[in-house]
């Protein structure tokens, strides 16, 4: 089939895992702000270990729809439609990325009596960190993005002629290579090897291609999400300091199987229309601009408000509320600016 479709069951995914983002980052937020983690040990223990099977599939499973879709063969991909896509992630980046590096910059230079103040040597740094990289840690997602664009004309011939067995191992070499040999060297606290430069991202985007052709939702797949699970959560469990919310982390890819679970379910239960979910559909078509906006409001809130004398939960509460609301607002009115209309 060619042309674009709809499917229903992705609309879901990616708006469950735009409100699983959400929450994970109010939670951050808050475990970050100054004071807070100190005075409340439990309940960021408790949220530490809860935040894995609520919310770390999100990401894992957005490069899986993305690979599904783009390596199809079935759908047309000329190299002008990849670029258009490295495009609208380049333009994000030097707008709403450049925008938070400025941010961020400022906010780490204040000035005499704590004023801040933009300076052209500040506009300097922050377009360098852009260019490096270091904007703000959610944008990884993109620069992944445009790397696996631009494996995409190599990686599509490739998905088309390989047999299900050598797709299969190919997806095993990438996780292995990509994701679980850097989680391992994490742990041994060595280096095993450096001649794998490439994002873990490949590995999702290669089994999110696998995983919509030919894997179905049986005991082996259960077994496996959840062994990985559990082995992504144990630092966590056991305040393991060092490694405590690190394996879980996408980029060393141990959660791989437990996405592929989630990803599985999700066709499984919400493989039905969205017509008559107008909130779904909407927090689906804004699902992007969500994943784009919402650390900003985190920041705020602990910026300006006396966190210290609020509820922990109530704060969080607060912070993904206004996350959610605020980054819908946010996209549509950018998507009022010329250029925006079609990137967010």
């Amino acid at each position: 089939m060619t042309g674009r479709r709809t499917i229903d069951w992705f609309e879901w995914a990616r708006a469950l895992g735009a409100l699983a983002i959400v929450a994970l980052h109010a939670m951050r937020a808050t475990e970050l702000a100054p004071g807070l983690a100190a005075a409340h040990p439990t309940l960021f223990w408790v949220e530490g270990i809860v935040q894995i099977p609520l919310a770390r599939w999100a990401v894992p499973v957005f490069f899986m729809m993305s690979g599904a879709l783009i390596l199809d063969p079935g759908r047309e991909m000329p190299l002008r439609k990849v670029g258009r896509y490295i495009w609208r992630m380049a333009f994000v980046l030097l707008t709403v990325g450049f925008a938070f590096c400025l941010m961020e910059t400022v906010a780490k230079n204040p000035g005499p009596a704590g004023t801040y103040a933009l300076t052209p040597p500040m506009v300097g740094a922050s377009l360098m960190h852009l260019l490096e990289g270091r904007s703000w840690d959610h944008l990884w997602y993109l620069y992944a993005l445009i790397g696996l664009y631009l494996l995409t004309p190599v990686l599509r011939p490739f998905a088309r002629d390989a047999s299900r067995r050598e797709l299969e191992l190919a997806v095993l070499l990438a996780w292995a290579l990509l994701a679980l040999v850097p989680a391992a060297n994490l742990v041994l606290g060595v280096r095993l090897y450096r001649f794998v430069t490439l994002d873990a991202s490949v590995a999702y985007y290669l089994a999110g291609y696998y995983a919509y052709n030919y894997l179905e939702l049986d005991w082996r797949v259960v077994a496996a999400g959840l062994a990985s699970l559990v082995l992504a959560c144990l630092p966590n469990a056991l305040s393991v300091g060092s490694l405590a919310g690190v394996l879980s982390l996408p980029q060393y890819g141990v959660v791989m199987p437990y996405a592929l679970l989630v990803f599985l379910l999700l066709r499984r239960m919400l493989d039905v229309p969205m017509e008559r979910h107008p909130v779904a559909r909407a927090l689906a078509r804004d699902s992007f601009g969500i994943y784009l906006m919402h650390p900003l409001f985190g920041h705020l809130a602990v910026w300006f408000l006396d966190y210290q004398a609020l509820s922990v939960p109530a704060l969080q509460a607060g912070i993904f509320v206004v996350g959610v609301l605020g980054s819908v607002a946010l996209t549509r009115a950018l998507r009022l600016l010329p250029g925006f209309r079609d990137k967010i």
